[in-house]
């Protein structure tokens, strides 16, 4: 089920037997190729999946996510090298990329910002794949958005960074204010505008529940947005409509693996585009 819009899907799945048997086919059946791996655990096989993707769909356009609270390892050192590795082994495959995060809770000493800079003075790194960012321009004090800022700064002035990841949030004012911000600070070294993609929520009754009472770590929604599956749609299409006029490329971080729930995504996405 092919589409006019630029889109990426965040891929959901609990073993690489059903990444084979029911991720792969979905993928293939409904010419979906521009696809997101998450890194929420230890044991997550992120260059294994990978490469079973690479392999049954050979035009897919992987985002392999890496978090650095996951893949740490006993000391700095030893964590840098891990995250050293795993680029060099990614980078051979030309059509990946990564999503480089430091991952919640209990900060550490290494996170993007000090992996960023470790690596701007390796030379190894230099061969790496497209390393991406995340930004979060929802956060509700000016102290917090002021330090997101600070540390996308400091991780541009790296001169690694090929794209940056909007987190999901509802307030407008904001990311307008942040794309406004993006616009002058998202340029590479030969002062090209970096790509920029966005995170958006395919809204469900069984989405908003979850997020009401277990909202996930720096995702801010609105209680209107909250209050019902109507208005996170028409929410959402807002969202999607100023993505569409700053050139943000949506990731829809959502379970989709039905042809019902596709539809409907894409009819969401072609809509706002359209209307745009």
């Amino acid at each position: 089920m092919s589409s006019p819009v630029s889109w990426r899907l965040e891929l959901f799945f609990k073993s690489k037997k059903e990444l084979q048997e029911r991720i792969v086919p979905f993928l293939k059946e409904n010419s979906i190729k521009r696809v997101n791996l998450t890194n929420k655990t230890k044991e997550d096989q992120l260059l294994e999946c990978c490469r079973i993707i690479s392999s049954a769909v050979p035009s897919a356009e992987i985002c392999v996510h890496y978090s650095l609270k996951w893949n740490y390892s006993q000391s700095v050192e030893q964590s840098f090298q891990a995250f050293a590795n795993f680029c060099a082994t990614l980078a051979e495959d030309k059509q990946s990329s990564m999503l480089l995060v430091s991952g919640g809770g209990k900060k550490r000493k290494l996170d993007s910002v000090e992996a960023l800079q470790r690596a701007a003075a390796c030379e190894s790194i230099r061969a790496a794949p497209p390393i991406h960012v995340a930004f979060n321009p929802y956060f509700p004090s000016k102290a917090e958005a002021a330090e997101e800022r600070k540390r996308l700064t400091r991780k541009l002035d790296t001169g690694l960074v090929r794209g940056i990841y909007l987190q999901m949030g509802t307030d407008m004012e904001k990311l307008k204010q942040a794309l406004h911000f993006l616009k002058d600070a998202s340029r590479d070294q030969h002062g090209n505008p970096m790509d920029l993609f966005g995170s958006v929520f395919l809204p469900t009754k069984r989405l908003l529940a979850q997020m009401r009472f277990r909202p996930w770590n720096g995702v801010f929604l609105s209680e209107e947005y909250l209050s019902s599956v109507d208005k996170a749609q028409a929410i959402t299409a807002e969202i999607l409509a100023v993505y569409s006029q700053h050139g943000v490329v949506p990731l829809v971080e959502s379970k989709i693996c039905t042809t019902q729930e596709l539809r409907q995504c894409l009819d969401l996405l072609e809509g706002c585009h359209k209307n745009s």
